[in-house]
């Protein structure tokens, strides 16, 4: 049975992103990665821990690259100041 292309595309994302079942160090190290990407960890066992599970796993080392590529992108977006009345006509659409 062949795979159409959108599930031979969405399947190994879904596998870098964690759909589905995962491991159980594959989740830990995901759960901490804001901590462990942003440097601010706080148990150094479970660091080193992450760190080495990082280089032993092919799909978690993806899955930190990615993010890590992701940041640096969105850092070079330039901040956008909203217009004046903006967070008022927000405010009003949701209470609304």
């Amino acid at each position: 049975m062949m795979m159409s292309v959108q599930s031979r595309i969405l399947h190994p994302i879904m596998r870098l992103f964690g759909r589905g079942a995962m491991p159980p160090a594959c989740a830990e190290a995901r759960a901490y990665s804001s901590e462990y990407i942003d440097g601010e960890m706080t148990d150094a066992e479970l660091e080193q821990r992450i760190r080495l599970h990082i280089s032993g796993c092919p799909l978690c080392e993806a899955f930190f690259r990615t993010m890590r590529e992701t940041i640096a992108v969105l850092h070079q977006v330039p901040v956008q100041t909203a217009p004046a009345g903006f967070t008022d006509r927000v405010r009003r659409n949701i209470r609304d």
